[in-house]
């Protein structure tokens, strides 16, 4: 999935009305749709806690994805799974998964959000 606005609709709410449609397309109409995955590059800390917020965990880094002006950039692959697909879940990765998102939630909490 790729989702994106310009600067001055940022924060108005379009980037999760769309994400929304999309998760209420695969809930409704795709049974055979077991994972939604997006990738985020890792300072978009407004996109990150959108995607957070709307139940995708963090799967993994991928190291220079994106080159913007002839630099690379590393992004987050995120997952949101449906139809009882766990993907890439353990117990072990549960575990991460939760102690990263508290540590997540304390730094995003010393950094103002755009």
């Amino acid at each position: 999935m790729t989702l994106g606005t310009s600067r001055k609709f940022r924060r108005c709410g379009l980037g999760s009305l769309l994400v929304e449609r999309v998760v209420d397309v695969i809930r409704e109409e795709r049974e055979e749709c077991g994972a939604l995955y997006l990738h985020v590059i890792t300072y978009n800390l407004g996109a990150i806690r959108l995607y957070e917020r709307m139940g995708f965990a963090r799967v993994k880094e991928i190291k220079d994805y994106y080159t913007i002006n002839s630099v690379n950039y590393d992004c987050f692959l995120y997952a949101r799974y449906f139809h009882g697909n766990r993907g890439h879940k353990t117990t072990f990765g549960v575990l991460y998964d939760l102690a990263s998102s508290i540590i997540r939630k304390l730094s995003y909490a010393l950094i103002p959000a755009e």
